[in-house]
């Protein structure tokens, strides 16, 4: 956290790689350990980025750790979403979580419009990360988003 010294940094996000090796080892008391650290030292929110977001979800449930904010693949056709579609999509009406949606596009198998039309009508799905090859292609997919979000 040294390099961010002196930004505002709202949230800490746990690396995918960290957060399921110590969900696949059964190391709930680490996760928790470092929500506690984010909060008090850095007087941020943490963030657990995952593969498998149901079961990371359970597992901070179990921990007490409330309305956490969950990174995680999100896509139509359920690519690399570990847990199966119907399971992400039971968390993205269920509203017990913060997500942030990545690899909206599934690795370009999906058009854009397709894509962010899936992703935009959950609600409780309250960023959206995209690669992007140039800036004209970050103003439109954000322009894309915003006609399909409630907001705009």
């Amino acid at each position: 956290m040294k390099m961010f010294a002196g930004l505002a940094t709202p949230v800490v996000l746990l690396q995918n790689v960290a957060t399921d090796f110590l969900v696949g080892l059964g190391f709930d008391d680490a996760l928790r350990i470092f929500a506690e650290h984010v909060r008090e030292r850095y007087r941020a929110e943490p963030g657990f980025i995952t593969m498998n977001a149901p079961r990371l979800l359970a597992r901070l449930k179990k921990l007490g750790v409330a309305d956490p904010m969950i990174c995680t693949n999100i896509n139509k056709l359920g690519f690399r979403m570990c847990g199966g579609l119907s399971a992400y999509e039971d968390l993205m009406t269920g509203g017990d979580c913060r997500l942030i949606a990545m690899s909206v596009f599934a690795s370009g198998a999906l058009p854009a419009p397709e894509a962010l039309e899936y992703v935009c009508r959950f609600t409780h799905i309250r960023s959206i990360v995209f690669g992007a090859s140039s800036r004209s292609h970050i103003a439109q997919t954000r322009q894309l988003i915003g006609q399909l979000t409630p907001l705009g």
